[in-house]
């Protein structure tokens, strides 16, 4: 088992001879910690020992607590993080510089280019016309993306128009995927239709894993590239996560086409939906391989960690930066 998620509301969890205990309404379940990669909270009801905490920090196990909307409110990381000191005041000199091009530029092209492999998975499934060519449209955007030539600003400027074309052609194309009976409007944060909050909750699960990484690499996740720095925002985190989209938007696809139907109650998941996007999620990220940087095949999760780590180098002035693209 790689991640524990605990979203049932009345569950006390407390630690006795190596195994966590799970213990609610509905019956007792016993795990060993050192199964476990990572715990997740997922409602505020649940309740915790200070003894479980303390060998969930012994253990390394990262320790996610979520809002209802799916965001990470909090999470345990361990004491000592290597090279944070050099590794930020590197990111703050190289905020405005041809570097922070290169890296706008490289988050941009890999959101881009996994969105049009999002369709072209599909593409090979349902041969609809629509998919095909907006594929090839998105390739085409990708690559302006990645060509841009100007000062900081204007390419900041330019990568946000050229991203909200690629929006427009993503997002119908992914509409013609969904069950018609749930009525996707297209993507409206706001919205309380199943679809978009689906996208939602598991977007916010994707925000702690990338919070994850980039604070695990040294990274300031508060001073950004693309995203304006602004108090209390956590604007890399939000740069950073774009290459990654796309795996909650395949799981959120597969689990509509599979049957799965959410249960919304005033724009909120259920505790049962929560639990399955989730698991699905953490499935996922634990079990699809890519390839990045080399040709080793690593699960997903990982690169979020490797992707991390060579930015925080990049920054630093050592190796390259690369999008994260993702191949069928």
């Amino acid at each position: 088992m790689k991640s524990l998620v605990v979203s049932g509301y009345g569950v006390r969890l407390r630690f006795r001879n190596g195994l966590i205990i799970a213990e609610s309404k509905n019956g007792k379940q016993e795990v060993p910690v050192a199964d476990v990669e990572q715990l997740v909270l997922a409602t505020s009801g649940i309740w915790l020992s200070s003894k479980l905490i303390r060998r969930l920090i012994e253990y390394g196990v990262d320790v996610v607590f979520l809002d209802s909307r799916g965001l990470p409110v909090g999470r345990v990381y361990p004491p000592f993080i290597n090279k944070t000191v050099e590794t930020r005041r590197a990111q703050y000199a190289t905020i405005a510089t041809s570097r922070a091009i290169h890296v706008m530029r490289e988050f941009i092209y890999g959101k881009i280019y996994n969105q049009a492999m999002v369709l072209k998975k599909f593409y090979y499934n349902t041969k609809i016309e629509e998919l095909r060519d907006s594929i090839g449209k998105l390739m085409d955007l990708a690559t302006r993306a990645r060509s841009i030539e100007a000062p900081l600003e204007e390419t900041r400027s330019k990568l946000r128009s050229i991203e909200a074309e690629a929006s427009r052609i993503y997002w119908p194309n992914y509409a013609l995927l969904t069950p018609r009976e749930l009525g996707f409007p297209g993507r409206i944060q706001d919205s309380g239709d199943p679809v978009n909050t689906l996208l939602n909750y598991s977007y916010g699960i994707l925000y702690s894993e990338c919070w994850k990484a980039i604070v695990l690499s040294g990274l300031d996740p508060y001073a950004g590239f693309i995203h304006v720095d602004r108090s209390g925002k956590p604007v890399l985190v939000y740069d950073f996560i774009e290459m990654f989209r796309f795996s909650a938007d395949l799981v959120v696809l597969h689990l509509l086409r599979r049957g799965f139907r959410p249960v919304v109650n005033s724009g909120l998941l259920d505790y049962e939906s929560r639990r399955r996007v989730i698991e699905a999620l953490n499935k996922f990220l634990d079990e699809a391989k890519a390839s990045y940087i080399d040709e080793t095949p690593i699960t997903l999760r990982q690169v979020f960690k490797k992707a991390s780590y060579s930015l925080a180098s990049y920054l630093r002035g050592d190796g390259v930066f690369e999008a994260f693209t993702y191949r069928w």
